[in-house]
């Protein structure tokens, strides 16, 4: 009977070590659930912020209940996705893949930031410079 209750606490002592490994050294995944700005209410998605090795961050958006961006504001086409660290100007990572069919948009991106701003906006075109007001989804990132 001792062997068991040794060996079992042991098992629990690694269980509590590794637990302890992936989550207090801030390895792993960050997950975030976004609700549409007022342009678009209805706009939900899920983010998955992911460490890389060498220091970037991969990051995962999946979207879901959009409006098709010609809705939200005249002549919109796309949606984009927005990166701006503290302090910074936006800048564009990446067309958000809308299927209008189902509504739905899904973007992967990299970035060196550990703490930014993600926006995604519908815009006219993919080659715009900077964020329009039609600001759909947003949500403050912090790793």
């Amino acid at each position: 009977m001792r062997w068991c209750s040794t060996g079992l606490r042991k098992g629990l002592e690694q269980v509590a070590f590794l637990t302890f490994f992936v989550v207090g050294c801030g390895g792993g995944s960050k997950n975030y659930v976004l609700q549409g700005t007022q342009r678009d209410p209805g706009a939900d998605a899920r983010v998955q912020v992911e460490k890389l090795d060498g220091g970037n961050y991969l990051v995962t958006i999946t979207a879901t209940n959009l409006t098709p961006p010609n809705r939200i504001g005249t002549g919109n086409a796309v949606y984009l996705v927005w990166v701006r660290p503290p302090g910074g100007q936006a800048q564009m990572e990446s067309q958000l893949a809308y299927q209008g069919d189902q509504r739905t948009g899904r973007a992967t991106l990299t970035t060196p930031h550990r703490k930014f701003t993600l926006l995604v906006t519908a815009e006219r075109e993919a080659t715009v410079n900077q964020p329009s007001e039609n600001v759909v989804l947003q949500q403050e990132i912090e790793m």
